[in-house]
């Protein structure tokens, strides 16, 4: 039935809106030691259920049946446009989910051979969930790899964000290893003097696993057929070069545009890695 709030007629619905759907998570101890979806996602009849929920997929009609339904009288409708000036002793912006990484160099290969990935793809790729449900796979053959060469990207031993970058490296070829079977992994980074006083000795026991400390120059390949040649320059300033079925680029963070953006209006420092 049609009813009236403070001169606004209402058209209650049946349904809408309804309570908001629990969205089904797998359990704490299926979460342990793997990058499974915690959240599985709706079945159908709940998918339509919380589709129905909505109050309007357009622009605001004035209908007012939010500001019926709300509880808490958190809407109102009387309040005028206005722009409001506060004022705060610092301001701290944060990257939130927008990643954003600098392009690859040029030299590792990275947009001119298929089987050179990004830390990211080959982290989806290894994903139970993933596009090869986990299994490393080289796209450009499909063949699995038996030789995948991890390499930095830019950065120095001094870099802070070096440990980090290589612990997400050190993950992802304990996964590649324990989810493809006989394929060997490489490493290649320069290495902080902090990551070797904390991780190397342990890394250096993982099977299957060989972590060189090295600047990665190059990747390349003579022929199509050939596998990759991974050139890097050693502790000792020689440079070498391995084979490779396929090379995965540990990335390196950068701020995004809108972000930069945002410092400057505010007159701050962008979020820094």
């Amino acid at each position: 039935m049609v009813y009236e709030k403070q001169g606004r007629y209402i058209i209650p619905f049946d349904d809408v809106p309804a309570d908001r759907a629990p969205m089904p998570e797998i359990s704490v101890d299926e979460r342990r030691n793997n990058f499974v979806e915690i959240e599985t996602g709706f079945p159908e009849e709940t998918a339509i259920r919380e589709a129905k929920r909505c109050l309007s997929c357009r622009r605001c009609l004035g209908c007012a049946l939010c500001w019926a339904e709300c509880k808490p009288e958190a809407i109102d409708f009387s309040l005028p446009d206005e722009t409001l000036e506060l004022a705060f002793d610092e301001v701290v912006l944060t990257c939130g989910q927008d990643n954003a990484f600098c392009d690859p160099d040029p030299e590792l290969g990275f947009g001119r051979y298929a089987d050179v990935l990004t830390d990211l793809q080959f982290e989806r790729m290894l994903s139970p969930t993933g596009p090869t449900d986990g299994l490393a796979l080289s796209p450009l053959d499909g063949r699995i790899p038996a030789h995948v060469a991890i390499v930095q990207d830019g950065r120095s031993a001094e870099d802070p964000g070096l440990p980090a970058s290589l612990i997400l490296g050190v993950n992802m070829a304990q996964l590649c290893s324990a989810q493809t079977r006989d394929v060997k992994v490489t490493l290649i980074s320069p290495l902080s003097d902090e990551f070797k006083a904390r991780y190397e000795s342990q890394i250096r026991q993982i099977t299957g696993l060989t972590l060189i400390e090295g600047t990665p120059l190059s990747v390349g390949r003579e022929n199509d057929s050939d596998p990759l040649n991974v050139a890097y320059t050693s502790r000792s300033d020689e440079k070498v070069t391995i084979a490779a079925d396929l090379v995965v680029i540990l990335t390196r963070p950068d701020t995004a545009a809108y972000l930069r953006d945002l410092a400057r209006q505010l007159d701050t420092a962008p979020p820094a890695f």
